[in-house]
């Protein structure tokens, strides 16, 4: 009856949700869950607001992008908005310069869904980019990718969402409970996750979500994919060598110690081998992840008709990025910030793959 109820609400949210078409030369980048707070030491956003506000200045706006803000921006369950906007005028100052040149897109999270029924701010000086969406269309050669934050497969989220804001002002956010170890470690997520994939692969879409921080490309989690990386090596390996085969027996050594390192982090969602009991995943579910995770910030990029997930971090912090599936990250200018490309395909591929396997 549950699966039901939600996949209805993600029925009208599909059919209400208004459409912008791509074209080849369009450029987007979505970015989820950031969690604007007061600037003080509860406020979860203020870890990673320099390298944010950074990448989105100096590389994103100068480039063109049009920017997709995929809800729980402000943190208003626990902060009141007009402290998240006098605290954080430089990002709102950003998102404005976003509007008036290559675009913005807002939409609600469960965190900030209290924005839908704001008429406007209130407050002098700061930009105010309108009533958000819930969600939005974006149309590719026919194909359709739906982006919104994903709380809406949830009934819990939908019905009972005063609850969960009385846990985060007076429970969490006293004890300092992070919102990233919230979202990480509850299995309820995880079940989003399935519910959005169940519904995105019957109706042969792309769904990009957010809301449960954890970066998914083609509905594959980081475990799954560090499995087939380790397989795909093994039959390199045949082929290979042998100064070829040290470095592969090298880059096998170290997924090991990265899936034991999840397993032992995180026992009772790392054990489980897919997310969704799939025999054959469709490649129909993406997650942005979040701009509160400890190692930096992840984020969904659609250019040049591909669509890739990104990991932004400062090596100031950690250096254990600097190589990647034998990739090696872009520095940005003369700073201290790096992008890796995690995953990237063409869209072209993807929307086949789901054509023909959904």
């Amino acid at each position: 009856m549950k699966g039901k109820a939600s996949f209805t609400t993600l029925k009208k949210l599909y059919d209400e949700s208004p459409t912008i078409r791509l074209s080849k030369n369009d450029r987007i980048v979505i970015f989820s869950d950031l969690h604007l707070g007061d600037g003080g030491e509860k406020d979860d956003f203020l870890l990673n607001s320099e390298i944010l506000y950074f990448v989105l200045k100096q590389h994103y706006l100068k480039n063109r992008y049009r920017l997709v803000l995929n809800g729980d921006i402000e943190e208003l369950k626990k902060f009141p908005l007009k402290k998240i906007a006098g605290r954080w005028e430089n990002f709102y100052g950003l998102m404005k310069d976003f509007h008036n040149n290559s675009g913005l897109i807002k939409i609600a999270g469960n965190h900030d869904n209290e924005l839908l029924f704001l008429k406007k701010f209130g407050i002098p000086g700061v930009f105010n980019p309108g009533k958000p969406l819930k969600a939005i269309k974006f149309h590719y050669q026919g194909n359709t990718i739906l982006v919104f934050h994903g709380h809406q497969a949830s009934i819990f989220f939908e019905k009972y969402d005063s609850v969960s804001a009385f846990f985060l002002r007076y429970i969490a956010s006293p004890l300092g409970i992070k919102n990233y170890s919230v979202s990480h470690d509850s299995l309820k997520k995880f079940k989003i996750e399935k519910k959005v994939y169940n519904f995105s692969s019957r109706n042969k879409i792309i769904s990009i979500i957010g809301h449960t921080h954890r970066p998914l490309f083609e509905s594959l989690s980081k475990i799954d994919s560090i499995k087939f990386r380790i397989e795909q090596l093994c039959r390199n390996y045949i082929s290979a060598k042998n100064r070829e085969r040290n470095k592969i027996e090298k880059d096998i050594g170290y997924y090991k110690g990265e899936l034991k390192h999840i397993y032992e982090q995180n026992y009772k969602n790392g054990s489980k081998s897919s997310l969704y009991n799939a025999n054959l995943l469709i490649p129909c579910l993406f997650n942005s992840g979040t701009a509160i995770g400890k190692s930096g910030i992840t984020a969904i990029e659609i250019a040049e008709n591909s669509i890739a997930l990104v990991h932004w971090f400062d090596r100031r912090r950690s250096e254990k990025h600097f190589s990647h599936n034998g990739q090696y990250p872009e520095r940005l200018g003369e700073s201290d910030f790096f992008k890796l490309t995690l995953k990237k395909d063409h869209l072209d591929y993807i929307f086949t793959r789901i054509k023909l396997l959904a």
